[in-house]
């Protein structure tokens, strides 16, 4: 509990009269300048850089949560995501599977703990992402960028590293925060325009992601939802019925994880939603229904 003081005016006349006394008694000299107040603490940096023979990270990469900077060094786009390993498992466990990621999807998602990632990573530039590493041994990987599933048989680059010392402490000052449950957006109904950081918190018990798009005038929610529906099965007739926001969401992250990253939108109305398959009710032996089936959508407001 807090107890705030609030002084009376009759208590503090009596006791700035005291002061000035003392002052004026002080012979008549100032006393020094008080030293600067220490800067807050920086949220700490590490930077990455993708060559065409492989992946170099900081060897004292540090802990917490860590403003990354991913350069790509590669003559084509890349797609680069960050993987956590799970408790007990390696990279010897991993590796096997690796060698084929398409084939080996869902086993590697019982090892590994989606972080956070960049689609694309345009060759020849970088990108940054704030992560909460926490600490633990991770994984980053670059493969060819593709506007839809992994390339079957595309080549992979790894480099693993691991995160000791628990470094960074400083929360960055999010404008809007969004929590991801299963399932639903846990957001503001209104967003203000412009560049933002926007913190995620993945407090679901499965991976959760956002798309970004602007519904054209009058167009319903389950009016969008059944054209994901048509999109995913190649039977969309036309033009779909909004527009996708290009950055701006959140690819995959899997529970527990939470990331920041930067978008700037126009004022408009906006719909968020999950388009990844509900893995519980897969490994129940149920439909892969996509998680905007489940409640996973919502539309927001960005305004001036």
């Amino acid at each position: 509990m807090q107890i705030k003081y609030q002084p009376t005016w009759q208590m503090v006349t009596p006791f700035l009269f005291v002061l000035v006394g003392f002052v004026l008694a002080a012979c008549q000299t100032l006393p020094p300048p008080s030293a600067p107040a220490a800067a807050a603490p920086a949220i700490p940096e590490a930077r990455i850089e993708i060559n065409a023979d492989g992946i170099v990270v900081p060897a004292d990469f540090p802990g917490g949560i860590v403003s990354v900077t991913v350069k790509n060094n590669d003559s084509q786009d890349l797609d680069v995501g960050f993987e956590r390993l799970r408790e007990g498992v390696t990279e010897a466990d991993a590796a096997p599977l690796l060698e084929d990621v398409t084939t080996n999807f869902d086993a590697l998602g019982q090892m590994l703990s989606d972080m956070g990632s960049f689609n694309p990573l345009p060759a020849g530039g970088e990108q940054d992402l704030v992560m909460d590493f926490r600490t633990g041994r991770f994984l980053i990987y670059a493969t060819e960028h593709s506007d839809g599933p992994p390339i079957p048989g595309a080549s992979y680059r790894f480099g693993s590293f691991a995160a000791k010392e628990l470094v960074g402490t400083v929360e960055p000052q999010a404008d809007v925060v969004v929590g991801l449950h299963d399932f639903a957006y846990a957001m503001p109904d209104e967003i203000k325009a412009g560049e933002q950081l926007w913190e995620f918190k993945n407090e679901g018990d499965q991976f959760h992601m956002m798309i970004l798009v602007k519904p054209n005038p009058g167009v319903t929610l389950d009016e969008l939802k059944t054209a994901f529906a048509a999109m995913e099965s190649g039977e969309l007739n036309g033009p779909p019925p909004f527009e996708f926001v290009e950055n701006g969401g959140l690819a995959p992250i899997s529970e527990g994880e939470r990331v920041w990253v930067k978008a700037s939108l126009e004022p408009g109305e906006y719909v968020a939603a999950c388009p990844l398959p509900d893995m519980e009710a897969i490994a129940a032996g149920g439909p892969p229904l996509p998680h905007y089936e489940h409640g996973m959508i919502r539309m927001f407001t960005v305004k001036e």
